[in-house]
């Protein structure tokens, strides 16, 4: 009985080793896997807001330009921030027309300043031709944001209807 006992064991010498080196092996694999999985998680994860904040500098870029006439009738590049964000916006006229001064809403503060009298010239063929001193515009506005440091980058494309002066408008189109 003892000597069946020792051949036995003299069988399995060496079978706990090799399943344990088996099951090291997997569980290191396993470890790389999951971390490499959590890694690109990470980096979707910070890529995604690192847009979110460059599409909030856009957003904020966009807002200023549209509020004042002058903004939107030019292109603007801002330089670089201490944030390190590059904005540049660029409007293009889709359509200008100017007020005639039969439309306008004199009780509207807004359109007060857009009246002109009209020049007493009886007579006289296509001397007058009604317009206001302002014109409606609309404008597709372009506003492109960077961020520098991880090259985040995103573009807005914007419609927006604005009353400008008429002179800016009758440079660019026939009134």
């Amino acid at each position: 009985m003892r000597n069946s006992n020792l051949s036995h064991q003299r069988q399995q010498q060496g079978a706990t080793l090799i399943i344990g080196l088996f099951m090291l092996i997997l569980m290191t694999v396993m470890a790389i896997a999951t971390y490499n999985m959590g890694k690109g998680n990470l980096q979707a994860v910070g890529n995604m807001q690192f847009r979110t904040e460059t599409q909030r500098v856009a957003e904020r870029a966009l807002e200023k330009a549209i509020s004042t006439a002058d903004a939107v009738t030019a292109d603007v590049v801002f330089p670089e921030t201490s944030d390190g964000y590059k904005v540049k916006i660029e409007p293009t006229l889709v359509q200008g027309l100017v007020r005639k001064n039969n439309t306008l809403n004199l009780n509207d503060p807004g359109e007060i300043g857009c009246s002109l009298g009209t020049a007493q010239t009886f007579g006289i063929v296509g001397s007058s031709t009604g317009n206001s001193l302002c014109a409606l515009t609309l404008y597709n506005v372009k506003v492109t944001a960077e961020d520098t440091r991880t090259k985040a980058k995103v573009v807005i494309d914007q419609g927006v209807a604005i009353q400008v002066p008429a002179d800016i408008i009758c440079s660019k189109v026939a009134c």
